[in-house]
């Protein structure tokens, strides 16, 4: 088979431990993309916190951000995808969170909101790279488009909430951890995998041809559409059971291991 296209998710795959792309790993990108491979990062980051990966390319990729609420050309801006939450989901999941007294941010394309500063909030705005607004009503957002929401916790609340939250809103909203500490929410037409069906009617390319790289939950969606699966080995167990193969861990340069393997070499 040859593969034309490879989305790899970010933390804990593209990046090590240091959140650093290594050089063995960029060598192998760019590569691939020399061989003329469709490379997209695919994260739940927006669009301004991958510009580091962006500055890596001449040519004009395609970025599923946002969790696959967005998918956007890095040089043009061109965007190719765009799905919102519905306001009264984002009204519950505020309410909810803010009941049982979670920290929660949200996104309005590249503004981030939260519904209080403390030592968790900044902490992500400093991850994010993004001046913080405080939201002490959603209401206040109705007529902008919301993104994604997150909850901050500890990793055990965040897997609690997660069955929960799946459980209450069915499939109404897409929900997943991201980081242990982080439970994402996305519309319920937003997910990795339907961003990867986007990008393969814009290029041309079946999910056949197309690799995916992930470690997490919210990888499941893209992991389970391309046609050949990839986990990381520092992914949980049951992230692994679903995906074809198993590469090595963020830290020792997974992603070029696998693009070495089944993109150079085919």
């Amino acid at each position: 088979m040859k593969y034309k296209l490879i989305a790899v998710d970010m933390d804990g795959t593209l990046l090590n431990s240091a959140s650093v792309i290594t050089e063995v790993t960029k060598t192998a990108i760019l590569q691939a993309i020399d061989y003329g491979v469709i490379f997209v990062v695919s994260t739940g980051r927006p669009m301004r916190a991958v510009e580091n990966v962006n500055a890596l390319f001449d040519e004009d990729m395609p970025f599923i951000v946002f969790n696959g609420a967005t998918v956007v050309m890095g040089k043009s801006r061109k965007v190719l995808f765009n799905k919102y939450l519905d306001v009264a989901s984002a009204r519950e999941i505020f309410k909810i969170g803010i009941s049982r007294g979670i920290p929660v941010v949200l996104w309005t394309g590249e503004r981030l909101w939260a519904s209080r500063e403390c030592s968790i909030t900044r902490k992500y705005q400093q991850i994010s790279g993004a001046d913080m607004a405080i939201i002490s009503n959603i209401d206040d957002l109705a007529e902008q488009d919301i993104y994604k929401m997150l909850w901050i916790g500890t990793p055990e609340e965040m897997n609690r909430f997660q069955r929960e939250m799946s459980a209450f809103f069915g499939n109404a909203v897409n929900c997943h951890t991201s980081r242990p500490e982080f439970l994402e929410f996305v519309s319920s037409e937003a997910d990795k995998g339907s961003a990867m069906a986007e990008i393969g009617k814009v290029y041309g390319i079946d999910k056949s041809e197309m690799i995916a790289i992930g470690d997490s939950y919210n990888d499941v969606s893209m992991l389970k559409y391309a046609g050949f699966s990839i986990a990381m080995q520092n992914a949980p167990d049951d992230i692994k059971a679903i995906c074809s193969h198993v590469t090595l861990s963020n830290n020792n340069d997974g992603v070029a291991a696998v693009i070495n393997k089944y993109i150079l070499q085919q």
